[in-house]
């Protein structure tokens, strides 16, 4: 066999077996870990309890505004723990006020960063920025296995 035809056969077996790669591990490693999610362009991103936070409360803004395709219940249920929903309602039965946004109003803007974790936690602040009035914080406690909203509370005093 000489040179070149040694060449292309070497070249073919590489391709094959660099597309057959991805097929030899399996099912398992067709969906994305826990931890990643695909986003909007096909990516796949690592899923982190404040990003997860940010999510949650881009989201159930929209839904507060009528512009999502969901209601707040619905955005709530999918995003926290069915107790925390419960006191949630409960909340704002005795305030008279969105127990998320901790107010009878939406705030024009806000940020999200960590603030702390342990093994099984995670402690996300959000910052509600409000325009004419003082900015406020909510604290959101994360469960890292599953980044279900467990807590949702006013900053300690």
């Amino acid at each position: 066999m000489n040179t070149q035809r040694k060449l292309l056969a070497r070249a073919a077996l590489v391709a094959t077996l660099t597309l057959a790669a991805p097929l030899a591990a399996g099912p398992a490693s067709a969906a994305p870990s826990p931890g990643v999610a695909a986003s909007a362009d096909g990516r796949c991103e690592t899923r982190t309890p404040a990003l997860e936070v940010n999510h949650f409360f881009k989201t159930y803004r929209k839904a507060v505004q009528g512009t999502g395709p969901r209601t707040p219940e619905e955005v709530r249920k999918a995003h926290l723990t069915a107790e925390l929903d419960a006191q949630l309602t409960e909340w704002a039965e005795q305030n008279h006020a969105d127990p998320v946004l901790r107010a009878q109003n939406v705030p024009k803007d806000w940020k999200v960063r960590n603030h702390s974790t342990t093994a099984t936690t995670a402690t996300v602040i959000v910052t509600q920025i409000w325009g004419g009035s003082p900015d406020t914080e909510v604290w959101y406690t994360v469960r890292r296995s599953d980044l279900k909203i467990i807590n949702l509370t006013d900053p300690p005093v």
